[in-house]
């Protein structure tokens, strides 16, 4: 089925006078389950803390490409992969149909299911309705944090989160974040799952700052 974006299943929460952004859905299109004490051990690698700009600052498909050539075998080359889809995947105008072939070739996992073209096409704003349709915004990692959910040497489940920039400005309070499970092959680190296990304000609560961000 259909790639299903925060454009199609979030909702705003107002929290100590801000707007957070959450999914209600997951990709399967059921509630997402919390993450419980019985979940994997996140075992952090310690090489580089994460930027949450690995590849640039550009949210293209080369972007994301660069970030999964230069991301290493470890938990925070993770991170940086996740961010670096999160930010190419929420934006307006959204990718072009040659960036979205070169995600799904070589970024996607063959297990994952996904048909991210058809769920662009379905709907376009990726913002959960906090940005007006045809209204340019894309995200940005400077406030943005992550969490290390758990880590193996093959796949690696991690949450992040980034602020919206809307018409070029970065807003106080709007807040999105997903959950990435990422699978490791011969390549580098590939998307093989996107869901929410955690509301965007606990993540940002527990949540460790990205280093730089973009």
């Amino acid at each position: 089925m259909p790639w299903i974006l925060a454009a199609a299943a979030a909702i705003a929460l107002t929290v100590a006078g801000g707007v957070w952004i959450t999914d209600r859905w997951n990709a399967d299109g059921d509630h997402a389950a919390p993450m419980t004490s019985d979940d994997a051990t996140a075992t952090p690698t310690f090489d580089a803390d994460p930027t949450g700009c690995l590849g640039g600052g550009s949210r293209d498909a080369a972007m994301v490409l660069a970030a999964q050539d230069q991301a290493p075998h470890t938990s925070n080359g993770a991170v940086e992969v996740a961010a670096a889809v999160l930010r190419w995947m929420h934006q307006y105008p959204v990718p072009s149909v040659d960036d979205i072939d070169q995600f799904e070739q070589q970024l996607v996992a063959s297990s994952s299911p996904y048909d991210l073209a058809s769920a662009y096409a379905d709907d376009p704003n990726t913002s959960g309705s906090l940005v007006p349709d045809g209204t340019p915004f894309h995200l940005s990692t400077v406030p943005g944090v992550w969490h290390l959910e758990s880590y193996s040497d093959v796949d690696a489940v991690v949450t992040v989160g980034a602020g919206l920039v809307i018409d070029g400005e970065l807003h106080p309070t709007f807040r999105m974040a997903k959950t990435f499970t990422l699978t490791w092959a011969d390549d580098g680190w590939q998307f093989d799952e996107a869901s929410l296990d955690r509301t965007t304000e606990e993540l940002f609560a527990i949540g460790t700052p990205f280093t730089g961000g973009c």
